[in-house]
């Protein structure tokens, strides 16, 4: 592994741990900045293979359950391809939660 890589798989680990209490309902601002850790890493080279790989670790998958980790990895791809914008992805975010759960 080149230190190139290290350091992205570091900032993505530090960037996600930073912004996520362990076992918490998953919240916009951790959905946002896993995009944007998503985004920094895909400006410095990363694939999105790569990217989505980092989220599969050890550390969040005990932060995270399955169903939030999907969600994750949907606005990972989404922003990373640029089908959505960090700022439409939290903008949705923050209106579909203040709705309320789903029944």
């Amino acid at each position: 592994m080149t230190i190139s890589v290290l350091i992205r798989v570091l900032f993505l680990s530090g960037s996600l741990a930073l912004c996520m209490p362990a076992r918490a309902e998953l919240s916009c601002e951790q959905l946002v900045t896993s995009a944007q850790a998503g985004l920094a890493l895909r400006d410095q080279g990363a694939s999105l293979g790569y990217v989505l790989t980092e989220t599969e670790n050890r550390d969040m998958q005990a932060r995270f359950k399955p169903d939030e980790l999907g969600l994750i990895r949907r606005a990972i791809r989404l922003t990373f391809t640029g089908e959505v914008s960090i700022y439409e992805l939290a903008s949705t975010c923050e209106e579909n939660k203040s709705r309320g759960p789903r029944r």
